[in-house]
Order: structure tokens, then sequence, then C-alpha cells
């Protein structure tokens, strides 16, 4: 499995610079701070065996975010570069969910219920802040 893996020419393979890794961190834990802010539809998905980034986190963000349009997909059995570092299958299964979560949104289009939803998530963050 692992050669698969590594034949993805998507799949990074060079060494982590320090300053990028310190960039991360640093975001990480910004963002970690400010979870409650986040107040669009997002879609949240983890390798149920990645080593890289808690599941926790993951988990924290789908609880703590403002937004009323919120998705948690963990991948069990599968690691942390879902769309590049996943045997084919896999990562196809992947796809199909984010393509499957995007077509249910997009079915509205630039619609009024769009705009509503959002005034309706910034009401809700305003009020978390009170």
């Amino acid at each position: 499995m692992e050669l698969q893996v590594r034949a993805n020419p998507y799949c990074y393979k060079g060494r982590l610079r320090l300053n990028t890794a310190n960039e991360l961190l640093n975001t990480s834990l910004e963002v970690e701070q400010r979870l409650h802010e986040v107040s669009l539809p997002f879609l949240v998905l983890h390798g149920g065996e990645d080593k890289v980034t808690d599941k926790a986190v993951s988990q924290q963000l789908y609880n703590d975010a403002a937004s009323s349009d919120k998705s948690f997909k963990l991948y069990p059995g599968m690691w942390h570069g879902l769309l590049y570092g996943e045997l084919p299958e896999n990562i196809e299964i992947v796809f199909a969910d984010i393509i499957s979560w995007l077509n249910q949104r997009s079915e509205f289009g630039n619609s009024r219920l769009e705009r509503e939803l959002k005034l309706q998530d910034d009401e809700i963050l305003i009020l978390k802040h009170k």
C-alpha cells in the first residue's frame, strides 16, 4: 500500500521546512481559539488513523462553529492525506463525498435562501459575543 501511495504524483515527498511547520502551528493555535467565529457552511474531513493532526480538533471545530450548515466526516482506516496519501479507491470515496456535499448546496444557486442563511449565521455569531 505504501508504494501505491508514494507513487501518487500529488504526494509530497520532501522535508517539511521549519518555518512552514512553525507557521502551521501558530495558525492552528489561532484558529483553534476562534472556532466559534466560523459561520459559513463547511465540511470537515478527517482520516481515522491520521497521525499528523488530532481528530478531536476537527470534532471541536464542528461542535464549536456558529455555522448552521456544517458537516463532519471521519474516514476509519484512512490517514492524513485523504486526497493524495491514500489508495485510489479511498481517494474516490473522499472526492465523491466532497462532490455530493457541494452538489447539495449548489442546487440553491445564488438564491435568497443562501443570503438568509448567511444573515442567520451572522446573527448567531453576534448573539454569542454579547
